[in-house]
């Protein structure tokens, strides 16, 4: 029987790291393909009932996976809703934060619309997932229960937009400016969420789905009530 040769033998070892490193190629896009629609099935039923009222069962079936691929990538429902705010809140961050820098001359206008627009543009885009984590994001704020999530992915920008106001309404008392941007924020959420009382109290004649229109409401309405702080 013939003797492999020395390069005979670097050839196969060459060729079984290659083999290797496809394997692996593939197993990591099979994994993070997993990972998504994982992620968008949680999204979609979170938007939809709420964090508590949603299992991961109840994300797994509608994500086709099993159980155990979910609990593998995240772990626990606490962790993968925790995973679904902030991977969206870092495309609106990095958003918001580039159209601050580049207001050449900012007033309040165009400060909020520098920290809204991102968010009706997205909104609006046709993206899928968007819309279900608008509906998210408006829970988050209805009580105490996820104020740590909110200040974690939010609030340094959040922070940063209330600072640029403060030095153009510099009249404005510091604790009421602050009230009325949160105010502003639970606004925005509920405009952006398409909540529909606002089709209901006004008989159809406004829709809460016409989105344009009703950003440029919540604009001209959130920035005349901060302006009429600074006084």
């Amino acid at each position: 029987m013939a003797q492999e040769t020395s390069g005979e033998r670097v050839d196969k070892e060459r060729n079984k790291t290659v083999v290797t490193r496809r394997k692996q190629k593939v197993t990591r896009s099979n994994g993070d393909e997993t990972r998504e629609k994982i992620l968008n099935a949680a999204e979609k039923l979170f938007g939809a009932r709420g964090m508590a009222a949603v299992s991961l069962r109840d994300i797994t079936g509608e994500a086709n996976v099993t159980l155990a691929l979910a609990s593998y990538h995240f772990g626990s429902k606490d962790n993968l809703f925790e995973v679904v705010v902030a991977r969206r809140a870092a495309v609106l961050g990095t958003e918001r934060n580039a159209r601050l820098d580049r207001l050449v001359a900012p007033d309040t206008a165009a400060i909020l619309d520098a920290f809204m627009g991102p968010m009706f543009d997205k909104a609006q885009s046709g993206e899928p997932g968007w819309p279900s984590y608008f509906r998210v994001v408006s829970r988050l704020s209805e009580g105490d229960e996820h104020l740590e999530l909110l200040r974690r992915y939010f609030d340094d920008t959040g922070q940063r937009f209330l600072g640029a106001l403060n030095q153009v309404l510099p009249l404005a008392d510091r604790a009421k400016l602050a009230r009325g941007f949160a105010m502003v924020l639970h606004a925005m959420l509920a405009t952006v969420s398409q909540n529909a009382r606002v089709t209901t109290l006004s008989g159809g004649v406004a829709s809460s789905t016409d989105l344009a229109a009703a950003y440029e409401t919540l604009l001209e309405f959130s920035t005349a009530g901060l302006e009429a702080l600074n006084r």
